[in-house]
């Protein structure tokens, strides 16, 4: 019974993250990410779905920068890289939509 709750919060979140990746384009968020076009398409499949129900679970308060933030950590894990520290503060960072 609480899993059906969090599945149904997680099918919102990854909505959302979905819609997001569409509203910047599926090539722009490649690049930013550091990954391929085709890498994330491959995320789609899955990915952005397990993402969701971690945060529904972890009950993580998603935020535009949140987000940001997450989808460099779990692409430092895809890809096997190091996450790379923010450098520049929040105000500086300008993310359109």
């Amino acid at each position: 019974m609480e899993s059906e709750k969090y599945r149904k919060k997680a099918m919102r979140i990854e909505s959302q993250l979905l819609g997001k990746l569409a509203v910047m384009g599926q090539t722009k968020f490649a690049k930013l990410m550091g990954l391929t076009d085709t890498k994330v398409c491959r995320m789609k499949e899955g990915f952005f779905a397990q993402a969701a129900l971690a945060l529904a679970i972890l009950e993580y308060g998603v935020d535009d920068h949140e987000i940001v933030e997450l989808a460099k950590r779990f692409a430092a894990v895809l890809t096997n890289k190091k996450a790379t520290a923010e450098t520049v503060t929040s105000s500086q960072m300008l993310i359109e939509f």
